[in-house]
């Protein structure tokens, strides 16, 4: 079992050392902040620390909003599709809020399945958004543009 947790630790530290999924784009510092959340609620499963799982996804749930202009280029970067981006934030808010009711029960089920669903924002967003909101993949479609 301290070999289990060993690895996970060691997959949860490479998770938050690695480039955000926004890389350096507007969302950088919004999704280091999800990342360090979603880690807690992975440890916090392990250890059966419901407290710290509600905690955590209520984390998530409440995020920050990027500052303003920050927001600009990202709604710039999204055009036409700024809305539908702005719905899958609230599914993923909503997903974090029922896990944080699932850990408030201490029903290690529930929070499973509230923590998949979770998941599956989160991995859902990344692939319909990452590229699109990072300034590097901005650049080089600007380049491929213009040649």
């Amino acid at each position: 079992m301290k070999r289990l947790i060993g690895w996970i630790w060691l997959t949860v530290l490479m998770l938050i050392s690695a480039p955000s999924a926004a890389g350096d784009g507007p969302m950088a510092e919004v999704m280091q902040g999800l990342g360090e959340n979603m880690a807690r609620i992975n440890e916090g499963i392990w250890r059966e620390e419901f407290v710290a799982v509600g905690l955590a996804a209520e984390g998530i749930a409440e995020h920050p909003l990027p500052p303003l202009l920050q927001r600009l280029e990202l709604l710039a970067a999204l055009g036409t599709d700024a809305s539908q981006f702005m719905k899958a934030d609230k599914a993923l808010q909503a997903a974090a809020l029922a896990l944080k009711e699932a850990a408030g029960k201490r029903r290690m089920g529930e929070v499973m399945s509230a923590y998949q669903v979770l998941q599956q924002r989160c991995v859902a967003c990344h692939t319909w958004y990452r590229d699109r909101t990072s300034v590097k993949a901005q650049t080089a479609l600007d380049q491929e543009n213009n040649d």
